[in-house]
């Protein structure tokens, strides 16, 4: 398992959430215990790799409204639910909600072992995906408004003198801002900027 991530258990039984953070410290993972939600929301860092393991019944907010909670945010860990209870409702909610998997208490440790791999691998995709999207907006955000519509021509597969025409400037300067672009979103060909734009979400 990846040296960085962390598995979070969060458990108001103290005796099954230690016993659980030996097992999972012994698969290679760091692993700290919280609690409750509460404890776990107050030092949550979304920059913090890694995945959870939520009880579903606990005190004050249960392991599902912590999911929903952190499945509004722009980033935040993979969740496995575990119960001490077959309920098949609250399974089928979860996996709705975006849950990696559902474990009874009575699980099997390679069961575990599984279940946390593929939380880590989903969170790994999942923060590629993030940071190359930030990225991205980023360099979009630099461009200046004039830039912004010498690139929607462009996108649009009009030329340099028709670009110009429309906008009402000289070639020269349409060349001028299309290189600006092109260095602002780190790109070299054509086929990047169209590709770099798609990402963004522009409409072509």
């Amino acid at each position: 398992m990846p040296a960085e991530s962390l598995v979070c258990i969060i458990d108001d039984d103290a005796e099954f959430a230690g016993s659980l953070a030996v097992l999972v410290n012994s698969m290679g993972a760091r692993v700290q215990t919280f609690a409750s939600a509460d404890a776990y929301l107050e030092q949550f860092d979304p920059q913090t790799p890694g995945c959870l393991i939520l009880d579903v019944r606990m005190q004050r907010t249960s392991g599902l409204a912590l999911q929903e909670r952190l499945a509004s945010l722009p980033l935040s860990p993979p969740v496995i639910i575990m119960t001490g209870h077959a309920e098949v409702p609250t399974a089928l909610r979860a996996m709705r909600m975006g849950a990696v998997d559902f474990l009874q208490k009575t699980f099997q440790e390679s069961e575990l072992y599984d279940a946390i791999q593929r939380a880590l691998e989903q969170d790994a995709r999942t923060r590629t995906a993030f940071f190359r999207k930030e990225s991205i907006d980023r360099r979009f955000a630099q461009l200046t408004p004039a830039e912004r519509a010498v690139l929607d021509q462009v996108l649009q597969g009009e030329a340099n003198k028709s670009i110009a025409a429309n906008l009402g400037v000289s070639r020269r300067t349409v060349e001028d801002r299309r290189a600006r672009v092109m260095h602002k979103l780190e790109v070299e060909t054509l086929a990047d900027l169209v590709r770099i734009a798609l990402e963004a979400g522009a409409h072509i």
